[in-house]
């Protein structure tokens, strides 16, 4: 029975070293997850009114005839697409590094009739997305997911501020120096490795 005690004593302090040396022995840092792919969220949205300086403003773009949006989808093409009420969104994921754009695109007015123009004052503010701090997912290669980290892509964004009289409105859209029909809004540059 002594023996019997001694031999389970000895085999349990064998296999209880055994366990504790392997660990000991591996310093290698866990390796850190690569960006694959990102995920990003585009939108645009251009409000009907907007408050500035506590005075109610229209939007200048709300009064063009047609208004397109020019993306860059997955595979680095431009495509575009019309912007209904004021909203446009869209989801594309990119699987290589890429330079991505958002451009507004124009269809301006030839003979508004100012007068009847319901605001004083209109602007040009529009809200696009990303704004690099949102918008942007980073998936990585061992299947996770987060906001990307913004050391991790460049972001840029074109704000436009106009704010005519109701009376100056069709000036600034006859001159293309002051209104063009083509104004990028957002740059993306992503990198994959």
């Amino acid at each position: 029975m002594t023996l019997a005690a001694v031999l389970c004593c000895a085999m349990t302090a064998t296999v209880l070293t055994a366990c504790g040396s392997d660990s000991d022995d591996d310093n290698t840092p866990p390796a850190q997850p690569k960006v694959v792919a990102y995920q990003v969220d585009y939108s645009l949205e251009i409000p009907q009114e907007i408050q500035v300086d506590n005075k109610v403003c229209g939007n200048l773009f709300l009064l063009c005839d047609k208004l397109e949006v020019e993306y860059t989808d997955e595979n680095g093409q431009e495509q575009k697409e019309v912007i209904n009420n004021g909203k446009w969104a869209k989801t594309v994921t990119y699987k290589k590094s890429i330079k991505a754009t958002l451009n507004l695109y124009l269809t301006k007015p030839k003979n508004l009739d100012t007068d009847s123009l319901p605001y004083d004052i209109y602007t040009s503010r529009i809200t696009v997305l990303p704004n690099g701090l949102q918008g942007v997912t980073a998936i990585y290669d061992n299947g996770k997911s987060e906001n990307a980290p913004r050391s991790t892509y460049e972001h840029s964004s074109q704000p436009i501020n106009l704010s005519p009289y109701k009376n100056k409105v069709q000036q600034y859209f006859d001159n293309d120096n002051v209104i063009a029909s083509k104004q990028e809004v957002l740059y993306l540059k992503l990198y994959i490795q």
